[in-house]
C-alpha cells in the first residue's frame, strides 16, 4: 500500500475533503491527492472552505 492510498483512506474515513499546506498556500482534494507526487510533511487534513480574496480564481479551497 502506498502513502497516497493510506492518506486517502484516512481522510475519507474521517470525513475530510483533502489536504492543505499553509506554508505553500496550496491544497488538493481527496480525489486528486498529491498531484505533483510529492507529499509534504506540512500538509494537514482539511475541509472545503470559501476561498478568500487571495484565491478567488481557484476552483476550490481547503482549510481548517
Amino acid at each position: 500500500m502506498t502513502i497516497k492510498k493510506i492518506v486517502s483512506a484516512y481522510l475519507i474515513e474521517h470525513g475530510y475533503d483533502g489536504l492543505y499546506n499553509v506554508c505553500r498556500e496550496c491544497s488538493c482534494k481527496t480525489d486528486d491527492l498529491m498531484p505533483c507526487d510529492n507529499p509534504s510533511e506540512w500538509c494537514a487534513a482539511g475541509h472545503l472552505v470559501e476561498c478568500d480574496e487571495d484565491h478567488f480564481e481557484d476552483d476550490f479551497c481547503i482549510g481548517e
